[in-house]
């Protein structure tokens, strides 16, 4: 396979995997509104997301050992012929119009892509070597996150001309090309490991990791910085899938529109950071996108747009929120190689989607009490505070800020 194409496999995979999940997690909350009351769209919301991560809270360590002892590959490629059969059970829980079906489908979705994360990840060392983790990082996140948003687009279109036959053949067609984009990957891995006593217990599993990640400085701020990312992408969709129905009166379709805004700033922010990194690990970056997502999100507090300018505010937050991202990710899968890599990244799992689902909670008591609104002046708290930490805190970050800006 030609250079140029080596990554397209896995990247393909991906994309398509958290397309699949997220078009089924959106319609989850749309049309589960409709099947119940509008009165409910916050429950909902909150459960659909928070069954959805919160088998990475307590299945993260049996992910990671799954990525030590076991090749790579095999582990993706098992759990995409899995997931085909959930859509197929989740079609039909649509079909007799079943939230407790669609429910536990989008749990158990959520427990498939637990399992494979860190083999995913893991594979990009593989594939692109030392000097690959920049790219394969960076592209691999700007494909996530189009996946993550473009899912809810086509969603919220689709819940405004429901067809229940398209709906099902868009996720039995797309998991099918998920399984045949990753059997078509050539990569020579690192040998499993024979045997691994790794706990799997993830009270134990977060102390051992917290304790490991600690003897290389800063990791464990660079691991709660991309939490913290996370999280805050989680509230803003959450957010914007509430606000824009309710707030500013937008038609499922119009609310398409800006998430696919989103969908863009992320993916630009995400590709501006693997080209600018320049195939290093530019944590410089991290301040910048602190810093405008500081100001975006205070802007939309205040200002409170409606139409265009909401939208354009919103592409502008997703831009700095991938800038923020590469750089803490790709330090992650650098900070240790081999099979170990594969307990960084479920340890940085554990974190993420620990924070993700706090989020999903918090976001229904905050959207209830105070309005949608309010969440956008909690997330510039959040990312302040977060980067000022981090600035100071993680070695070369301040310096190599100072470089990027021109005050060397």
């Amino acid at each position: 396979m030609a250079p140029n194409t080596k990554w397209l496999p896995l990247f393909a995979t991906n994309f398509l995997g958290v397309f699949n999940n997220n078009f089924f997690k959106t319609l989850i909350i749309l049309l589960g509104i409709k099947w119940f009351s509008a009165n409910e769209s916050s429950l909902i919301t909150s459960l659909a997301s928070g069954l959805y991560v919160v088998s990475y809270i307590f299945f993260s360590p049996y992910a990671g050992k799954l990525a030590k002892t076991k090749h790579k590959k095999k582990i993706i490629v098992v759990s995409r012929m899995i997931e085909f059969s959930l859509f197929v059970i989740g079609s039909f829980g649509f079909y007799i119009q079943n939230i407790y079906v669609v429910m536990t489908c989008i749990f158990l979705l959520g427990l498939i892509s637990t399992l494979f994360s860190p083999a995913k990840y893991g594979l990009i060392r593989d594939i692109g070597g030392n000097e690959g983790i920049s790219f394969g990082t960076g592209t691999l996140e700007m494909l996530t996150f189009f996946g993550a948003l473009l899912g809810p687009l086509l969603a919220a279109i689709i819940s405004d001309h429901y067809n229940f036959f398209l709906m099902a053949g868009i996720f039995i067609i797309v998991s099918l090309s998920s399984w045949f984009s990753i059997s078509r990957l050539k990569v020579v891995e690192s040998e499993p490991m024979k045997e691994c006593n790794d706990t799997v217990n993830p009270i134990k599993f977060f102390i051992e990791s917290f304790k490991f990640a600690g003897k290389i400085k800063g990791l464990n701020l660079i691991v709660a910085g991309l939490a913290s990312f996370w999280m805050i992408a989680s509230f803003i969709q959450l957010t914007i899938l509430e606000h824009c129905p309710k707030v500013l009166k937008m038609t499922n379709t119009e609310m398409g529109y800006v998430l696919t805004a989103s969908a863009v700033g992320i993916g630009l922010g995400s590709y501006l950071a693997g080209i600018i990194s320049k195939g290093k690990i530019e944590l410089g970056l991290t301040p910048i996108g602190g810093i405008g997502m500081t100001i975006t999100m205070l802007l939309l507090f205040i200002l409170q747009p409606t139409g265009i300018i909401f939208t354009g505010l919103i592409l502008l937050t997703a831009m700095f929120c991938g800038i923020f991202m590469v750089p803490l990710s790709a330090s992650i899968q650098s900070s240790v190689e081999g099979r170990k890599q594969g307990d960084m990244i479920a340890y940085s799992n554990f974190v993420i989607f620990l924070l993700i689902f706090i989020s999903a909670a918090v976001f229904g008591i905050i959207s209830e009490a105070f309005g949608s609104n309010t969440i956008f002046i909690l997330l510039v708290i959040i990312v302040s505070v977060m980067t000022t930490i981090m600035l100071f805190k993680v070695p070369n970050m301040n310096q190599r800020f100072k470089n990027l800006i021109g005050m060397k």
